[in-house]
């Protein structure tokens, strides 16, 4: 019987174990948020400046960031890469990230980029090719 009671116990101690575990990787995801201006840079949610915009809660780099946008509204509008329309970048519920290529002074950097899209089939034809679609190394604003 005690056999049998510890063949039990040891895979039961492995499961609380791992369930209990700490992870060591990195940040995840989710814990990553885009400015919604700039769409440009990545970074902790907990440094990102939180605001209410068009009723939808936004992440920007800066407070200063929302002055600009309410004055120069404007700004929420990117351009769909795929078929270069015009797209809210607070509404839109297409989007997709990724590194690109960016040249600063003489250097070329990887940045996270957040691009904006009209629709789910723009998005999945970018997907599909993103370099049909993306002129890199982006110059640094």
């Amino acid at each position: 019987m005690k056999s049998g009671f510890r063949l039990l116990l040891v895979p039961l101690l492995f499961l609380v174990m791992a369930a209990t575990a700490v992870p060591t990787v990195s940040k995840a995801a989710s814990d990553q948020v885009v400015c919604v201006l700039c769409g440009d840079y990545t970074f902790d949610e907990k440094q990102a400046a939180r605001a209410t915009f068009e009723g939808k809660q936004i992440h920007l780099c800066s407070m200063n960031e929302l002055e600009l946008l309410k004055k120069r509204p404007d700004l929420v509008w990117g351009v769909d890469p795929v078929n270069g329309h015009r797209v809210n970048k607070i509404h839109t519920m297409f989007t997709t990230d990724r590194k690109v290529k960016v040249q600063k002074n003489s250097r070329i950097e990887m940045w996270n980029r957040r691009f904006f899209f009209e629709s789910a089939a723009t998005r999945d034809a970018f997907l599909t090719s993103p370099e049909r679609f993306t002129r890199e190394p982006y110059q640094e604003k």
